[in-house]
């Protein structure tokens, strides 16, 4: 009795440790692989947390470097993934469990520290792309999730049966099958080629056996021989001349071919021309590079100058095409010719004009008419309004009424052409505060110096709101470093304001990327909260007025970023 109940208590706790690492496994198999295949930035909730609780000694650029492109993107998801499969397979559990330990101590103090300071509405990028589709957690949710994966590895460590560096039995089990199979794999190998053997020397005596007929009756032999060359010479005779001589009657004048040209190329047709010594019909075949055939066009009309139109061609695609006579005989070689790539229906030079404290409009152009289609929402409101026109047209304008006075609003403008296609624009901000004055500041800078936004009058002047645990605010800083080592200092002034966060850590990250943009530190966000920023990056142009004249204006490069100086500046 008692070695029987020894016996079930070890399948309990088999089967305890079986099953929590099983669903450790999927999780982090779910984990890693979201984070590998959507490629996911890093999250400013991960940054933060490691800029508050890492010593600053250890604050150095190359550890935010180490941080940024190589830790937690490609490190911390492949991990995962691997404790997972290891996990799921029965490959050393308990070791496995204790690798989790430290990991999942990570994630709790990460979610830990976000539901302390608030602010954070979803953890920080759990399960990567499968978000899009299943939802995010909050950091709540996610705190009591790896409080419970920290339990499960737990379970495995102390309930796991057999020793440290042990795998699961099925596994064990496994690898003796494939020694097994291996030689039962062998010995198959072996016997097919005795059999192969054994085939060779039959066909080797049948042969010799035809040999000794064949000197029996040389007679015979030599008969069959000549008849068989006889009939392979008939073959290749018959084959040349049908290759070579057209069925068609070769007395007759064949059309000379010359001027051959391909004009008028577009997306979908092209025109072919040519010319004759003598008035016959048009016909032309064309094919693509497979010799697939495509359209066979054709003018009965006799004529010594011909041209032919070729429509229902696909864009960005080699066509190969040759001359005909009226019963397709080719009279030309082989020609081609490319159509052209489709253009991009785009969307360009969108602007908000007549702003009021509870309207404005909206303009855009497409290249080619299409409808208008404007979707925005409030800072802060998930609750997104659409105004419309089905109207087709490449002048697009959309009135928005009932805004809420003096609040910052986001849009996008959509348009869709007649074909189907559909061009979106950026997100874009709209703000009363265009056209206004800009409120006067006064900041300290990374290194100490003063800076009063009113001293500047005379200058186009950026503001650019930031934060380092912003990807986005980081692909921009290099754009705007560009622009400022370009644009004559006399005439612009550019700065880079830093929303809250650690002047060491800043200063850190921005001697490791090399900015020298002057960076402002607003460190209690008062600043951001008289420009009503709540999200980064943030940029504002302002004229030599002070006047606000764009807010968040997209730009991809430092051209682009200095014809938006030289457009309010009037040089351009």
């Amino acid at each position: 009795m008692a070695g029987k109940k020894v016996k079930s208590a070890g399948k309990t706790r088999d089967r305890i440790s079986l099953v929590a690492g099983i669903l450790i496994g999927l999780t982090f198999l779910a984990s890693g692989t979201g984070k590998i295949i959507g490629a996911e930035e890093v999250p400013a909730q991960v940054l933060d947390f490691i800029s508050n609780f890492l010593p600053h000694v250890f604050i150095t650029p190359a550890t935010l470097s180490f941080l940024l492109d190589i830790f937690i993107p490609h490190i911390v998801p492949w991990t995962e993934f691997i404790l997972g499969v290891c996990l799921l397979i029965g490959f050393l559990p308990r070791l496995m469990a204790v690798l989790c330990l430290p990991l999942l101590s990570a994630f709790l103090g990460t979610n830990l520290w976000a539901i302390t300071q608030g602010g954070y509405a979803t953890c920080a990028s759990c399960f990567g792309i499968w978000e899009e589709y299943f939802g995010s957690l909050t950091p709540v949710q996610a705190l009591i999730y790896d409080l419970a994966l920290f339990a499960f590895a737990i379970l495995i460590i102390i309930f796991h049966p057999g020793k440290f560096f042990t795998s699961r039995p099925w596994l064990a089990n496994l690898g003796e099958r494939q020694k097994l199979d291996a030689t039962t794999l062998k010995s198959k190998i072996l016997d097919l080629s005795d059999r192969l053997q054994n085939l060779g020397s039959k066909a080797l005596t049948c042969l010799k056996l035809i040999g000794q007929k064949a000197r029996q009756h040389p007679r015979i032999a030599s008969i069959m021989g000549i008849c068989l060359l006889g009939l392979i010479t008939y073959g290749v005779i018959t084959a040349s001349i049908n290759t070579v001589v057209p069925k068609n009657d070769i007395t007759r004048e064949i059309p000379v071919v010359s001027d051959i040209s391909v004009s008028e190329i577009s997306e979908t047709s092209a025109v072919i021309s040519w010319t004759t010594d003598k008035m016959v019909s048009s016909s032309v075949e064309v094919y693509t590079q497979g010799r697939i055939f495509i359209i066979t066009v054709i003018n009965k009309s006799p004529v010594t100058a011909h041209r032919l139109l070729v429509a229902g061609l696909a864009p960005d695609t080699t066509y190969y095409f040759g001359i005909l006579s009226d019963d397709k005989l080719a009279l030309s070689k082989e020609h081609s010719f490319t159509t052209l790539a489709p253009k991009p229906f785009i969307i360009s030079d969108v602007s908000v004009s007549y702003v009021t404290e509870s309207s404005a409009t909206i303009t855009w152009l497409t290249n080619r008419p299409a409808t208008s289609e404007v979707e925005y929402w409030e800072s802060g409101s998930r609750n997104r309004l659409t105004a419309s026109n089905d109207k087709l047209t490449i002048s697009h304008s959309i009135n928005l009424a009932s805004l809420e006075a003096d609040a910052i609003y986001y849009y996008q403008v959509k348009s869709t052409d007649a074909s189907g296609n559909q061009a979106i624009s950026p997100i874009l901000v709209m703000s009363a505060q265009l056209g206004k004055q800009a409120p006067d500041f006064t900041l300290n800078s990374l290194d100490g110096k003063s800076v009063t936004l009113s001293d500047y009058r005379g200058k186009v002047v950026m503001l650019d709101f930031w934060i380092w645990t912003c990807s986005a605010c980081r692909e921009k800083l290099p754009i705007i470093q560009q622009a400022f080592a370009k644009i004559p200092p006399e005439k612009v002034a550019i700065f880079a304001i830093h929303f809250e966060g650690k002047a060491s850590v800043i200063q850190s990250y921005v001697i490791g990327v090399g900015v020298t943009v002057p960076i402002l530190l607003d460190l209690e966000g008062a600043v951001s909260d008289v420009y009503k920023v709540y999200a980064f990056p943030t940029t504002f142009f302002i004229d030599r007025d002070g006047i606000t004249r764009m807010i968040n204006v997209e730009f991809n490069n430092a051209e682009e970023l200095e014809n938006i100086f030289n457009t309010i500046l009037g040089t351009k």
